[in-house]
């Protein structure tokens, strides 16, 4: 389900919003971390099927208090060393200059350490599993071919066949 789908079901009726883990500004942190490791394309990204939103959600209902503390610090640092390094939050940076912090927190290297790294892997691999659990990242992204389905030894490949999905 997507994120959206899970903040509804989780909202009581009449109330506006379903408490999180994360906080306005940390959510819109991750929405902005989210939107960077899976961008729209030709099909929607994370951003779009809410994997910031499925995300607090998880951590929330399936996180241990360790993992919760741990990701909460990691979005902290992220923003503080882009507020020191250029005196703006990470949101606000322009896209350039988050692209290169990125990389550095990507590969742990100054300003950001191998804490710092394994922060930023555990978020992809959260928003991997948000994308491609939601719908437009299992239908639009991904290709269904049922099983079983029989063998078919000569597949024709086009330019616009996914390959690795055959």
């Amino acid at each position: 389900m997507s994120g959206d789908a899970l903040a509804a079901l989780a909202t009581p009726a009449g109330a506006s919003a379903a408490p999180g883990l994360l906080s306005a500004e940390a959510l819109a942190l991750t929405a902005v971390l989210v939107d960077h490791i899976i961008p729209a394309t030709d099909t929607p990204g994370a951003l779009a099927v809410g994997a910031h939103r499925t995300i607090d959600h998880l951590l929330l209902v399936c996180g241990t208090e360790a993992q919760r503390k741990e990701f909460v610090a990691g979005l902290a640092k992220v923003d503080a060393l882009a507020l020191a390094a250029d005196g703006k939050r990470f949101r606000a940076l322009p896209p350039k200059r988050r692209i290169a912090l990125l990389h550095a927190l990507d590969g742990g290297t100054a300003p950001f350490g191998a804490d710092d790294q394994r922060f930023f892997r555990t978020l992809k691999s959260y928003t991997l599993f948000a994308y491609y659990t939601s719908e437009a990242g299992s239908t639009l992204e991904l290709a269904y071919l049922p099983v079983p389905g029989g063998f078919k030894g000569d597949v024709p490949v086009r330019k616009n066949t996914r390959t690795w999905a055959i």
